[in-house]
């Protein structure tokens, strides 16, 4: 079975699940969850500076701590991408092999 590259909405549709829609959605789904971490950390830091009663060291850990604690979840989003991706394609490389074995 080759993939032939067809529309999103043709993929979507596809009630005999031929054509997948997994490697085209994973990309916005990744993209969505690393803005979103971003925005979360950036909101965190401006909370952190807007609050007047907390001590400067809080102020100070959470500038230092959030971007860490950002980078940290943009690479497990990317690690958890990744690993979807790949049993997608091992997925389609085990039918390339199947539909190339010589039948008996």
């Amino acid at each position: 079975m080759q993939q032939e590259d067809i529309g999103f909405f043709k993929s979507l549709f596809d009630f005999n699940l031929k054509h997948f829609i997994t490697l085209k959605v994973i990309r916005l789904l990744y993209g969505i969850s690393v803005v979103t971490i971003v925005l979360l950390g950036v909101l965190l830091i401006t909370v952190s500076f807007a609050g007047g009663g907390d001590s400067g060291s809080y102020k100070f850990l959470t500038l230092i701590l959030t971007p860490i604690g950002v980078l940290f979840y943009i690479i497990m989003a990317r690690l958890w991408v990744e690993f979807l991706a790949n049993f997608y394609r091992i997925g389609d490389n085990v039918q390339k092999i199947v539909d190339n074995l010589p039948t008996e």
